[in-house]
C-alpha cells in the first residue's frame, strides 16, 4: 500500500517539474510593466553638488609668473572677481600687476658690452627682443562643464571643478597697450562650501613691434595659485 502511494507522488513530482518551466516560459512580462508606459524613459545621472556657485559673487587673488620670457623674469600678482549664472556658466575680471626683473641670459648678454677683444675693431653691441609686460585687465568667460570629486588615499575626498576660459586683454607693456586674446584651462579645489584654491594655465596672443619696427605676434603663457572667496 504504501508503495503504491509513493510511486504516485514521486510521478506526480516528475510531472510537476517536466511542466512547470513551459508555464514560466509561457509567463511574458509586458516591457511597460517594467519601464513604465511612456515612449521615452532618459536615463539622468543624479548631481547632488556639495558645493555651489549659481549667483554668489566670487573674489580672490593669485600669485604666478610667465613661463616662457627668455630675457625676463616676471611675477604676477592677480586680484579677481567673478558670477557665475549656473553651476557651469560665468564671467570673471582679473586685473594683474607685473615685477619683472632681468633674467640670467640677459644679464649674460649685458656684460658682453664690456668684453675687451684684441681687434679693436670688434664690437658687440647685444640688443634682444625684450618687451616688458606691466600690467594685464583679463575680460572672460568661464565655462566649467566637469564636477567631481578625488579621493586622496582612502583618507580625504576633494571635490573639484575643470573649467575653461576665453576672452580678451588689455596688456600694457613698454610698447604701450596692446589687445590680446585670451584663452586658457583650470581646475578649482573647494574647501568648506566658500573656500577654493586654483589652479589656472593661461595664454595671451597679441601682436608687438620688433627692433625692425616690424609685427611679430607674441604669445605669453602663465601659470598661477590662487585662493577664491564665495560670498553668501
Amino acid at each position: 500500500m504504501f508503495g503504491r502511494y509513493l510511486t504516485g507522488f514521486l510521478r506526480l513530482t516528475f510531472a510537476a517539474l517536466v511542466s512547470f518551466p513551459s508555464f514560466l516560459g509561457a509567463i511574458d512580462l509586458k516591457p511597460e510593466e517594467v519601464r513604465g508606459k511612456g515612449t521615452q524613459s532618459p536615463v539622468t545621472i543624479l548631481q547632488n553638488r556639495y558645493f555651489l556657485k549659481t549667483f554668489r559673487p566670487e573674489l580672490g587673488i593669485a600669485y604666478g609668473t610667465i613661463t616662457n620670457e627668455a630675457y625676463t623674469n616676471t611675477h604676477l600678482m592677480t586680484f579677481r572677481g567673478g558670477l557665475f549664472f549656473t553651476e557651469w556658466l560665468g564671467v570673471e575680471v582679473q586685473s594683474i600687476s607685473a615685477k619683472v626683473t632681468d633674467s640670467d641670459d640677459y644679464k649674460s648678454l649685458k656684460r658682453l658690452r664690456y668684453r675687451k677683444y684684441d681687434d679693436p675693431s670688434i664690437e658687440v653691441h647685444p640688443d634682444p627682443e625684450v618687451n616688458k609686460i606691466k600690467k594685464i585687465l583679463d575680460f572672460t568667460g568661464v565655462v566649467a562643464p566637469f564636477y567631481g570629486k578625488l579621493n586622496f588615499a582612502d583618507w580625504l575626498i576633494i571635490y573639484s571643478d575643470l573649467y575653461l576660459t576665453a576672452g580678451v586683454s588689455k596688456v600694457d607693456t613698454d610698447q604701450g597697450n596692446l589687445t590680446a586674446l585670451t584663452y586658457g584651462a583650470g581646475q578649482r579645489f573647494y574647501w568648506q562650501k566658500s573656500l577654493s584654491f586654483r589652479v589656472d594655465f593661461k595664454s595671451r596672443m597679441y601682436t608687438e613691434k620688433t627692433n625692425a619696427n616690424q609685427d611679430h605676434r607674441k604669445v605669453a603663457y602663465s601659470v598661477d595659485f590662487g585662493l577664491s572667496y564665495f560670498l553668501f
